[in-house]
């Protein structure tokens, strides 16, 4: 068996260079995510493009549970290799792969017996319903290596091995792009074109994944699994802050799609949408570097070796500050531009996203850091931590806000939410990292 790339020596530059894979596959997952919005907005119609964005809560449901089990389940593997239990790391990560199995089956049998119910409370219209139906069945039948490639992303790292995760990833985005243009400009099948691109790209992650784990050689493998539920609960309290974290997203977009609804109509909700396409660009900025240095930290806390996880967490700090101002200069510089590639000639969605697309530019300035620290959470394996403060920042925060702040500043009170929920997180984030991080670090 191959020495793992995460018991190396890191200084700055490789540890950059480690975290960039899965920094450019996130991106660039986040990327041609974009690139089915801009097919569907500029090639079927606006309705259509705000559709997708009913639909996505339940999408990130999905999203945020192949994840939870992935970046829950990796933290816990990554430390048993790192104290060399590695046949029990093996068995664990075969049986959470299993387990998401049968979740992703439960999943796809519900949602079809429910879906009129379950998009209407979403938010569909009368204008808004078919086109969301036709999108959500395709993806539905695509679930399983929809869910797949979010599982084996973490893995993938965990295995010492980023560098899979970014060709599976480019692979599937330029399949994606590719499938996109013929789909909806040469076959004209609409946005049914971009579900069935979609999930014909995610299956190509999930196939490298499962191909690459089951050879014995790899650091980490398939094996036969040996049934502990102990294990499933672990990943799934130590990932629930990651689950949470998509959840909350998805009841963020909700709330926004219903009070732009009530504000604005069809035209409010595709204003957010575009808002919500760029949101995921940046913050996969931020969550690809997380991501990618977390199992070196989990690995060495295994390993106890302290003074490789003090370095590492000084270093994350400054580059995700780095990060920070140089993605909200970037959205301030260049918001005009973006947002036109969406809006086109429709002058009255141009307005709207601007205004709110500026406002969000400076919650960057603070939601880098507070993404590094729930991972840090989760690395240590203090997932109700990280849980605590998702749950604090939606409900707490944010859904309070959206609700109370359009009933007296209108459609600003829907665009300062998030920023203010980010500002508020950010001290209670640095409160509790020094509180209980610092006291795994320095026992």
């Amino acid at each position: 068996m191959r020495k793992n790339n995460l018991a190396k020596d890191f200084n700055t530059k490789t540890l950059f260079l480690f975290a960039l894979p899965t920094m450019i596959m996130m991106l660039f997952e986040s990327m041609y995510s974009i690139v089915d919005g801009i097919f569907v907005a500029r090639l079927v119609n606006i309705d259509a493009f705000a559709s997708i964005n009913i639909v996505m809560p339940a999408i990130l449901f999905f999203m945020g549970t192949g994840t939870m089990f992935g970046v829950g389940g990796s933290a816990i593997i990554a430390k048993k290799m790192g104290e060399k239990r590695y046949e029990e790391a093996n068995s664990d990560f075969s049986m959470i792969a299993f387990v998401l199995l049968i979740i992703s089956l439960a999943d796809i049998l519900i949602c079809f017996i429910f879906m009129d119910e379950i998009l209407q409370y979403l938010g569909a219209t009368e204008v808004l319903m078919p086109y969301a139906k036709s999108y959500f069945e395709i993806i539905l039948f695509g679930l399983l290596v929809f869910m797949g490639q979010f599982l084996f992303q973490g893995f993938f790292i965990v295995a010492g091995e980023p560098k899979m995760g970014l060709i599976a990833v480019l692979s599937a985005g330029f399949t994606n792009i590719i499938l996109d243009y013929l789909f909806m400009a040469h076959f004209g099948m609409g946005i049914e074109g971009a579900a069935y691109a979609t999930v014909i790209s995610s299956a190509i992650p999930t196939l490298l994944g499962i191909v690459f784990f089951l050879n014995p050689k790899r650091t980490l493998s398939f094996t036969l699994p040996k049934w502990n539920l102990q294990i499933i609960r672990q990943s799934s309290i130590n990932g629930s802050s990651a689950l949470v974290n998509f959840l909350a997203t998805g009841v963020i977009a909700f709330l926004f799609n219903h009070a732009m609804l009530n504000l604005l109509g069809e035209v409010g909700v595709a204003a957010v949408t575009i808002i919500a396409y760029l949101e995921y660009v940046f913050n996969s900025l931020f969550l690809g570097y997380c991501v990618g240095i977390a199992p070196i930290v989990s690995f060495n806390f295994g390993a106890q070796n302290r003074q490789k996880v003090e370095y590492v967490l000084k270093k994350a700090f400054i580059t995700i500050g780095f990060l920070s101002l140089l993605t909200t200069a970037a959205m301030l510089f260049f918001s005009g531009n973006i947002v036109k590639v969406f809006a086109q000639d429709n002058h009255v969605l141009y307005d709207i996203a601007l205004t709110g697309f500026v406002i969000f530019a400076f919650k960057y300035l603070l939601s880098g850091v507070n993404i590094l620290i729930s991972v840090l959470f989760t690395s240590f394996s203090k997932g109700k931590i990280s849980t605590f403060i998702a749950l604090v920042r939606t409900f707490g925060l944010i859904v309070p806000m959206v609700l109370l702040l359009p009933l007296s500043i209108g459609v600003y009170g829907v665009w300062i939410a998030l920023p203010a929920a980010e500002f508020i997180i950010f001290f209670a984030g640095i409160f509790l990292f020094n509180k209980i991080i610092k006291a795994c670090v320095y026992l």
